[in-house]
């Protein structure tokens, strides 16, 4: 995480309204990627090309259906998954430092369906970066699966694993927990433990808020719910990051069985299930979404000792019950909601939990 967040005043809310998505990712990475990482204009190059090959115009598409409610399309990238619009970025960034550092890395990858496949079409031919993915047999959808083993590339080594992607994200942890081995190596994650992937993904909440707002003149700007489907709650931290830099959203996070988050948000109960169990929505078969811990360090007031002990006594326990004064933060920037699931070959289950 930064150590700092870029408080945006209303001026700039209303300059980057009538920006275009690519536009839009250009203004806010440049508040974390300074000219002496990579030159402004370098970076709108990496960003363009990264967006290249998506199937709209305009990359990213708002569509309006009845009753204020809206749908932010975000897959018309190549592998249809949310996750090609911040993987294509992070790709360009690393391989213009392998380029000039002259470089070449291991990206190890774990995955539950969609980051393995967008993470593979990033970087695919690319001769300063091997990847190797991990994904869990048979627990991914099929055209997923197909997306990640019929890559005929030579930098690109994929593996199945027996359990579920919970799992298979262990020893990968413990891997990169080893610097000394990581450094040897070369390694590093596009994960969204990764920050730059995190950093992409706070455009969505901007574009989605610029779309939805009905005026930028009123003091204070107007609020706008944005619903986050989660698994590993990226998408869920990069909003929360939105909001405390300044954007006006209420976030509704939606999960399915697997409900780690809906219970953390609704009643501090950060402790695992039994199992994981198998939907229709695999990607967000998750039970341990790690980048709650930025949303804890975020509600801390960005006191590490105290979200590492929460993460510690998590990882000897699997099971935390959030301190009052967390816990009763998130209430007014954040909601939860249990949808309809589907197990395959088993029933259907709805739940409508109260906000």
């Amino acid at each position: 995480m930064p150590e700092k967040l870029p408080q945006l005043d209303r001026d700039t809310l209303r300059q980057w309204s009538v920006v275009s998505y690519p536009s839009l990712v250009k203004e806010l990475c440049s508040l974390f990627i300074g000219p002496e990482l990579i030159p402004r204009d370098d970076l709108n190059d990496l960003i363009d090309r990264a967006f290249s090959r998506f199937r709209h115009k305009e990359v990213v598409h708002l569509s309006r259906l009845r009753n204020g409610l809206n749908v932010l399309e975000l897959w018309h990238g190549v592998t249809y998954a949310f996750k090609d619009l911040s993987l294509g970025c992070v790709a360009q960034f690393l391989q213009y430092f392998l380029e000039k550092r002259k470089k070449h890395i291991t990206v190890v990858v774990g995955t539950s369906g969609d980051t393995g496949s967008a993470a593979i079409e990033s970087v695919q031919g690319a001769e300063n970066v091997d990847i190797i993915v991990l994904l869990p047999k048979g627990r991914c959808t099929k055209i997923q699966e197909l997306q990640m083993t019929t890559v005929l590339r030579e930098n690109v080594h994929v593996f199945g694993v027996e359990g579920n992607s919970d799992e298979l994200d262990e020893p990968i942890k413990a891997v990169f927990a080893d610097v000394a081995f990581v450094k040897e190596h070369s390694l590093m994650s596009l994960n969204s433990i990764n920050w730059s992937r995190v950093l992409v993904q706070m455009a969505h909440h901007f574009f989605a808020y610029f779309r939805c707002a009905p005026t930028l003149d009123l003091h204070p700007p107007p609020p706008v719910e944005v619903v986050v489907p989660s698994g590993g709650a990226g998408s869920l931290a990069a909003g929360f990051i939105a909001q405390k830099m300044g954007l006006p959203i209420h976030l509704v996070v939606a999960v399915n069985y697997n409900d780690i988050i809906h219970r953390t948000v609704q009643r501090g109960d950060f402790s695992l299930s039994e199992a994981v169990k198998p939907t229709l929505a695999s990607a967000m078969d998750i039970q341990v979404p790690y980048n709650m811990e930025r949303i804890f360090w975020l509600l801390s007031g960005s006191d590490s000792q105290v979200t590492r002990a929460l993460m510690e006594q998590f990882e000897r326990t699997r099971s935390v019950s959030l301190p009052k004064e967390l816990h009763s933060k998130p209430s007014p920037l954040l909601s939860g909601s249990r949808l309809c699931s589907q197990v395959p070959g088993g029933r259907a289950g709805c739940w409508a939990d109260p906000r």
